[in-house]
């Protein structure tokens, strides 16, 4: 099976379910670490924001790629050192829309939008 690792903020979770499912639906194992871990950003400590940035690095190492889910073009703090990893690891990137900065948009493979994720099966 594929696997593609996701990443996106934790304001779109219910977006980031959804794609997961898709992608389950298409044969493609979609990796989200920490997506249901119900901690709170704002009251976390460093260890734990460490341990959380290490799983989904570890992810990232299990993918093929990364899909960045970005609705409207946001795409937050650890969202950016998750596609640095990425870009590291020599991971492809893909975005579900373009950010329109010029630094985040120098960084991605292609733009596939969330209504078009059949184009990960022809890849």
């Amino acid at each position: 099976m594929r696997t593609i690792c996701l990443s996106s903020s934790l304001k779109y979770k219910d977006t980031a379910r959804r794609v997961i499912y898709e992608f389950k639906e298409m044969g493609i194992d979609a990796l989200f670490p920490n997506l249901d871990s119900g901690l709170d950003k704002d009251n976390l400590d460093m260890q734990t924001m460490k341990r959380l940035c290490i799983n989904h690095f570890c992810a990232i190492d299990k993918s093929e790629a990364l899909y960045v889910i970005n609705p409207n073009g946001y795409i937050g703090t650890f969202v950016k050192i998750e596609i640095g990893y990425a870009i590291g690891r020599g991971k492809p990137i893909y975005y579900s829309e373009k950010t329109n900065e010029l630094d985040l948009d120098s960084l991605y493979t292609d733009i596939i939008p969330i209504g078009k994720l059949e184009k990960f099966v022809e890849f």
